[in-house]
């Protein structure tokens, strides 16, 4: 076992990462001068386009696929389209890049999403005493969470589900800090993607954070505001009706992708029927146990180490990548065990490659320890372990 004291493994984790960023920032550069060839992005053209769209003052169409199609032409080849369904102050927030050359654009959006992982684990360091302390600890962890399937595919992707891990994160540690401000500002700020915001205000709202609640209105107002200037008063209408219609679309193109029950079963048996029931007692079978506890304060705290998978099984739709969320549940947990576990780290991400084959398969293999692992918590939700509280003791004095 290397030591954390040794320079090699304090500082070549950071050393990875800072260069990733880099080398990002210099391929998209490259790209628009024309010297590298090929698609750049993953779904990162749908975010820049919609950005382009509110930067153009087209707001009002915003949702109209046959516009945000014309708004990608450039950016894509052969017809290919990727539906933006997000809420409108989120196409806001990407506007901020869309003047930029699409390359650099996309290098950016990927360091900051390095950055909004660093800044996630730093977010969580108190909450793990001693696990994520000194540079060495927190660069290895920062590394195996780049490793892993979901984060690694999200970054390079052009996907934002490492900023949603940061707020989610910050979420969890502002509640542990008792300032309901904090707490239930970034609760609002994660309603950007609502199927998970919901749920984390629902939660604040089952542990009776009436603070945090309180402070989350005003900015989830600010946010419908928003939506309401760029594309109009009754928004969030033709936002549901743009949703209802791409729901059944990414079912058709991304069923083997997703990982909530919802989607997982309806992928595997089809829609509507014994897929809808089946998928709702699942959920009725992680969520309320779950919430029972928290609300009669069985645990001493809103364990938000639990949340994450509770969370992505009961979720209308989540994709693998959204998988990034259970970070702050395996940090939690591995600090209980006390070390850094280098076979149980590895193992763990090699288990998230399981879900590489998934489209070759037809159905997502990172579903199976995913709901797993929200069964646990719920089945210690009847009977709490001794993870009562999201801090664990602190690593014992001398542990490498």
């Amino acid at each position: 076992m290397f030591s954390l004291k040794s320079p090699l493994v304090r500082f070549a984790p950071w050393l990875i990462v800072g260069t990733f960023a880099v080398v990002a920032i210099g391929v998209g550069v490259a790209s628009d001068i024309g010297a590298v060839n090929g698609r750049l992005g993953g779904d990162f053209p749908s975010f820049y386009a919609a950005g382009r769209i509110v930067l153009d003052g087209n707001g009002s169409q915003l949702y109209d696929p046959a516009f945000q199609q014309t708004a990608q032409s450039d950016l894509l080849v052969d017809g290919q389209f990727l539906y933006f369904a997000y809420p409108p102050y989120t196409a806001v927030v990407y506007s901020s890049l869309a003047w930029m050359p699409f390359g650099l654009a996309f290098g950016i959006h990927t360091a900051l999403a390095l950055a909004a992982l660093v800044g996630a684990l730093v977010a969580i360091r108190p909450l793990v005493r001693g696990y994520l302390d000194g540079w060495g600890r927190l660069g290895i962890a920062l590394v195996a969470c780049l490793m892993s399937y979901p984060v690694l595919r999200s970054v390079m992707g052009g996907q934002n589900a490492t900023f949603t891990l940061l707020g989610f994160a910050l979420v969890a540690r502002f509640d542990d800090d008792d300032r309901p401000f904090a707490t239930g500002s970034v609760a609002a700020c994660l309603l950007y993607k609502p199927q998970f915001g919901l749920l984390v205000l629902a939660l604040l709202l089952v542990g009776r954070r009436w603070r945090a609640i309180m402070w989350s209105i005003p900015v989830a107002v600010f946010l419908f505001g928003i939506g309401a200037v760029v594309t109009g008063g009754f928004w969030i209408t033709t936002w549901l009706e743009a949703v209802a219609d791409f729901g059944a679309e990414n079912l058709d193109v991304n069923g083997p992708l997703m990982i909530s029950a919802w989607g997982w079963f309806q992928n595997v048996m089809g829609p509507g029927g014994a897929a809808t029931w089946i998928a709702m007692a699942v959920v009725l079978a992680t969520a309320i146990p779950f919430a029972v506890a928290t609300a009669t304060r069985r645990w001493t705290s809103i364990p938000w180490y639990a949340a994450a998978p509770v969370i992505l099984v009961a979720a209308p739709s989540a994709l693998y990548y959204d998988a990034t969320l259970t970070a702050v549940t395996v940090i939690t947990t591995l600090a209980w065990a006390r070390g850094l576990h280098w076979l149980a780290i590895s193992s763990i991400v090699a288990v998230t490659w399981l879900q590489a084959p998934a489209m070759a398969i037809g159905w997502s293999p990172l579903f199976i320890p995913i709901l797993a692992t929200a069964a646990a918590f719920a089945l210690a939700a009847f009977r709490p372990p001794g993870m009562r509280a999201i801090r664990p003791p602190p690593l014992d004095a001398g542990h490498p």
